[in-house]
């Protein structure tokens, strides 16, 4: 059955007559695509079968798909809550003689506590069905009553993305797979760069951000980049604005966001390994040694994990 909407609430006009438990593939031809291109949310032009990705953000949906979202809650007190930004003055040194001075600092403000929702962190691949079409496709998910959430979270994704889904029964309409092949991270040519040499590189990320968090972004990446990583990968897809600054000798891995999740993530692991794993499972399940908190002692705090 193909569906052409906006959006759905339910799944009870789509599924009638599929047996419970039946695994259910929601997929969207490549041919029939008519809103953006796979290009768009992080797939090769050449829509290789096997490939896959974390979507990149085009719209609400897909946007809680890679990054989650906060619920405040309005029925209980406010809280401190902070927030970081350079303070810029002109300290004297003399008579007609000052000197510029900045530091990172914290920048309190009230809020309502908030209920984070993790990110589903559903992927999309490339497969191709028993007539030879690409299709971009969704993992199988049983149809019950505990998955109905995450199946009508699943196609709201691709009515977001190409405007049409349709759902496959496995059974009626085998799709043959390939291997997996993520295309999450682009790593930048190995070896040990200097900030000047680096920071050109990984510009547009730091551009993508707003101007009061461009310069604290900046100095983060900065303070790692001087312990002299052995590599840097930059997210793509939906793991965009994340950066990994990699310490092989080490066994470290430095996962930095320019997002506001307010930590950075030191991960322990095979690089290759944890490069293959998806956003849910990299942030949720605690697979990190350590995590920094954006606070004003945060230069100490990775200072400290990085010259252990």
């Amino acid at each position: 059955m193909i569906i052409h909407k906006k959006r759905i609430r339910s799944l009870s006009s789509y599924t009638k007559g599929i047996p419970e438990d039946q695994n259910l593939v929601i997929a969207a031809a490549a041919s029939d695509i008519v809103k953006h291109s796979p290009q768009d949310i992080g797939f090769s032009v050449s829509l290789e079968p096997g490939e896959k990705v974390l979507p990149t953000a085009v719209g609400n949906v897909t946007l809680f798909n890679s990054r989650g979202k906060e619920i405040p809650l309005k029925d209980q007190p406010m809280e401190t809550h902070y927030r970081q930004q350079e303070w810029t003055w002109r300290e004297f040194r003399g008579r007609y003689d000052f000197e510029e001075q900045s530091r990172i600092v914290d920048i309190p403000y009230e809020r309502y506590p908030r209920k984070i929702v993790p990110p589903p962190s559903i992927e999309l691949s490339v497969a191709v069905d028993t007539e030879g079409r690409k299709l971009i496709v969704a993992d199988p998910i049983s149809l019950n009553d505990d998955n109905e959430e995450a199946i009508v979270h699943v196609i709201n994704m691709f009515l977001e993305v190409f405007g049409l889904c349709e759902i496959r029964n496995e059974d009626l309409d085998a799709i043959i797979r390939s291997p997996i092949r993520r295309l999450n991270w682009d790593v930048l040519p190995k070896g040990q760069k200097p900030w000047g040499v680096l920071k050109p590189l990984i510009q547009p990320v730091i551009d993508d951000q707003s101007e009061g968090n461009k310069v604290v972004i900046e100095k983060r990446f900065e303070a790692i980049n001087s312990f002299e990583p052995e590599f840097v990968a930059v997210g793509r897809a939906g793991f965009s604005g994340y950066i990994v600054f990699g310490f092989s000798e080490s066994d470290l891995y430095v996962l930095e966001s320019t997002q506001t999740n307010n930590a950075t993530y030191v991960l322990e692991g095979n690089w290759e390994y944890l490069s293959g794993l998806t956003k849910a499972e990299i942030l949720q399940n605690k697979l990190h040694k350590e995590r920094v908190i954006h606070r004003e002692n945060w230069f100490e705090e990775i200072g400290r994990v990085l010259s252990e």
